[in-house]
């Protein structure tokens, strides 16, 4: 059991979800209405990640492949119109102990189970950038709160593996790498503050009913994978159920794995426990390009459904 470190021992409630009227063309649909200054907000955030988008990307992909030069340029007016509707900031200078205070107050002022709502409300249309938070509350989750000390990593803190350089930090690509993909650098204290703080000033998301049945035939799939699948297999098994690219399918499956939420016996990853960065056992597979504890993951382990009540409730 999880016990007592999981937020004091309190259970979490089960999932209700709010019934809505049905559609009077699709009853199994419920009616959503929006109001005018919501179209507006919807239709200013368009605009402001294609401003967030073409400062960083291009049809070729990244605009600074190959240049260890580049610096990203976006035009005055459009910096600041991004910057308003909260989708690009200023430049800042977070410390490694700045992040992880923040990190401490983002803990325990956010539910995991609205973690875990948001996740499965926009894990099949919505919001990519909203899955983002059950990653960095994962790896959170029992962080401890310390200080940057240093222990034969060099200039990388021992405990979490971040780099104290006291230099500014360009959150915009944190924030275009949340938009695009749902997160990359979940294990980063700053990520992960800048992270849980946008998950906190974004509006509340709950799943719908089809939802809550896309998630249970996910987690359905992925339980009945065949012993010794690859997570290369596993991305193209999901594939009918979560849209989007390659590269944002790795990144719901490498989520899954920071939450605890796929079993991977013998790596205690970050649901029970924090794993130091210097024990995150590398794989000896040729071109291993995943995170820890994921990159460990082979069909036949199974679903850890402990994690899964954790996060969700016990309605999956």
């Amino acid at each position: 059991m999880v016990g007592s470190r999981l937020r004091g021992g309190v259970g979490f409630p089960k999932f209700v979800v709010p019934t809505a009227p049905a559609s009077e063309h699709n009853p199994s649909r419920p009616v959503t209405t929006q109001a005018p200054d919501s179209i507006d907000s919807i239709m200013a955030e368009k605009r402001a990640l294609k401003i967030l988008f073409k400062t960083y990307w291009s049809s070729k992909g990244w605009k600074s492949a190959g240049n260890h030069n580049w610096v990203p340029q976006t035009p005055p007016n459009e910096l600041a119109y991004a910057i308003g509707a909260g989708v690009m900031f200023p430049t800042r200078t977070p410390s490694h102990d700045e992040s992880i205070r923040r990190i401490e107050n983002l803990r325990r002022d956010i539910a995991p189970r609205d973690v875990g709502a948001a996740f499965i409300a926009n894990l099949f249309s919505g919001s990519i950038a909203l899955r983002s938070a059950l990653a960095s509350y994962g790896v959170a989750l029992h962080m401890p709160v310390h200080s940057f000390i240093t222990s034969g990593l060099g200039l990388r803190c021992h405990i979490c593996g971040s780099y104290d350089t006291n230099g500014e930090r360009d959150l915009n690509v944190l924030s275009f790498e949340r938009h695009k993909w749902g997160g990359v650098r979940h294990a980063d204290p700053t990520y992960i503050a800048f992270d849980l703080e946008r998950f906190s000033a974004e509006s509340d998301h709950q799943p719908s009913a089809e939802n809550r049945r896309d998630f249970c035939a996910l987690l359905q799939l992925i339980g009945a994978m065949p012993a010794g699948a690859r997570l290369a297999d596993l991305v193209t098994a999901i594939k009918p159920l979560v849209p989007g690219g390659t590269a944002q399918r790795r990144c719901v499956i490498a989520t899954m794995g920071f939450a605890g939420i796929l079993r991977i016996p013998g790596r205690p990853g970050f649901f029970r426990e924090f794993t130091p960065v210097n024990e995150r056992e590398e794989t000896p597979w040729y071109k291993d390009d995943w995170e820890y504890p994921i990159r460990w993951w082979r069909g036949g382990h199974g679903i850890d459904h402990e994690a899964v009540s954790f996060w969700f409730g016990h309605f999956a």
